[in-house]
């Protein structure tokens, strides 16, 4: 498994031309991140939010380091209906990716078939969003980052990622009410994956929504909408 290897997930990180993605595919309505959580939830941080920058040289030189100077093949699962531009992300990260020698077998479908089949960890590469429920870093800890038992840590950590500091500061974190320690707690959980490279961070898809003139509404974070905060005015036809 070449992802076993740190210089195999960073070589992909540094090869993955954010930017490009941002304003080609995403039209200009994406934040590129390095976190796994976004501004708005409890524990973000902008100091933290720094990516490892594009560079094609440097992700060529790591995967010669790890032992793949010609590249190798893996296959790519991901949706084309559930997120914003969602096949065309990952036809854009096959992309830069084949500009290191890696091939990328893509596979799209719909949502339906998708998700269960990464579920069942069917999959050796694949796109994945996420929003915490709770507003908090901690949800993401617990799903996404810390390593799958039995008990329901890590059940969206489809990679096997694991790092037991990772998950000791993650309980650690559920149970703390003293909010500078949990803080101080998270962030080092967030620093300890991103040095791993745990995770290959993209982007926080913008919220775009349309209306007629005549109806007002507060937009959330989570996308969600009330009805009883919507409100329609005749008058203003």
């Amino acid at each position: 498994n070449p992802f076993k290897d740190k210089r195999v997930r960073q070589a992909f990180y540094q090869a993955i031309d954010i930017e490009t993605i941002k304003t080609r595919v995403m039209r200009g309505a994406s934040l590129p991140t390095a976190l796994m959580v976004g501004p708005g939830i409890r524990g973000f941080s902008t100091e933290q939010n720094k990516r490892l920058p594009y560079d094609v040289e440097a992700a060529k030189k790591l995967l010669a380091d790890a032992g793949y100077a010609s590249g190798f093949e893996v296959g790519m699962n991901c949706p084309n209906d559930r997120y914003v531009n969602d096949a065309d992300i990952c036809q854009a990260v096959a992309a830069n990716l084949a500009r290191i020698g890696v091939k990328v077998n893509l596979q799209t479908e719909t949502k339906v078939t998708y998700f269960p089949k990464i579920l069942r960890r069917d999959t050796s590469f694949y796109l994945l969003g996420w929003t915490p429920s709770t507003y908090d870093a901690h949800n993401a800890l617990a799903a996404l980052i810390a390593t799958p038992t039995d008990k329901g840590q890590g059940q969206f950590n489809l990679g096997a990622y694991s790092n037991p500091k990772v998950d000791e500061l993650t309980l650690k974190i559920q149970s703390e009410t003293d909010q500078a320690k949990r803080n101080a707690m998270i962030k080092e959980a967030f620093d300890l994956h991103s040095a791993d490279v745990g995770h290959l961070p993209l982007h926080q898809q913008s919220l775009a929504w349309a209306m007629k003139k005549t109806v007002a509404l507060t937009q959330l974070a989570d996308n969600t909408m009330p009805y009883r905060w919507v409100t329609v005015n005749e008058r203003a036809k």
